[in-house]
């Protein structure tokens, strides 16, 4: 099986990396490397190989350590077919469908999910059977979506989160790029207030927790956008909208100035 280490950097950016490894093979890829000299010392406590650099899309909080991580492991580096000029160390291209890893009957499969940025890659974890994961890096957060400032298209993002991420199983896991809990659960607060889901999951919520898309849909403003605690609070604000797609849009206008 695929088994997962996610690496928090206590920084400003709050950059979550990850190990994807199997105990079996001990073969190693890494999403996203934030700081190279930490994610080689947690590969070497593990004792396993980095043969894979994965990186969800181009900005330099998310590829920062791919050469020095290149250089001392020899690792492919990978990434989306447009972003193939602007990731460092970048060999090969990845598109929608591709099979990067594989451990036993699990399987870390590539999405192409524009939005964010129109090069953002997602790696999904699977069996024969379910989704059990998946690598959203800045598309989807905890109780929130990417924002659209540095190459991207709220549009987009829009079709990408409703025709994928909302259908993702209840029981899937989400692993973000940033730990944005904090900020996100005060602006659902805000545009959310009659949610008392979130009031009970505040209460057992823990230090960089991995949440499933069960907890998302009940948290996150932007999958209950078409609840009447969200569309009362927009009418309050005296934002207009008239339809699935606007209020998406208006959420996404109103935590971009949050």
């Amino acid at each position: 099986m695929i088994e997962i280490l996610p690496i928090f950097t206590n920084s400003p950016l709050r950059n979550y990396s990850y190990l994807v490894y199997s105990n079996r093979t001990g073969e190693a890829y890494c999403i996203d490397p934030f700081d190279a000299k930490e994610i080689l010392n947690l590969s070497q406590k593990l004792g396993v190989k980095i043969k894979g650099i994965l990186n969800t899309h181009e900005h330099g909080d998310h590829t920062q350590g791919n050469l020095e991580l290149k250089e001392e492991t020899k690792a492919i580096v990978y990434g989306h077919k447009d972003a193939k000029h602007k990731i460092p160390g970048m060999d090969q291209i990845l598109n929608e469908g591709d099979i990067v890893f594989t451990s036993e009957e699990e399987s870390l499969t590539v999405w192409d999910t524009p939005g964010h940025t129109f090069s953002h890659l997602s790696f999904v974890r699977k069996n024969p059977k379910s989704i059990l994961g998946i690598f959203s890096g800045d598309t989807l957060f905890n109780v929130g979506v990417g924002n659209c400032f540095r190459g991207g298209d709220p549009n987009v993002l829009y079709e990408t989160i409703t025709s994928r991420f909302e259908s993702l199983p209840d029981s899937c896991l989400l692993y973000p790029g940033h730990d944005y809990w904090d900020n996100n659960l005060k602006f659902a607060e805000h545009i959310d207030p009659e949610n008392s889901y979130r009031k009970e999951y505040k209460s057992t919520l823990k230090p960089f927790q991995i949440s499933k898309m069960e907890d998302e849909k009940k948290l996150n403003p932007f999958f209950r956008r078409n609840t009447t605690s969200v569309k009362d609070s927009l009418i309050k604000l005296n934002e207009k909208f008239l339809d699935d797609r606007s209020v998406f849009l208006t959420l996404r206008k109103l935590r971009d100035k949050w």
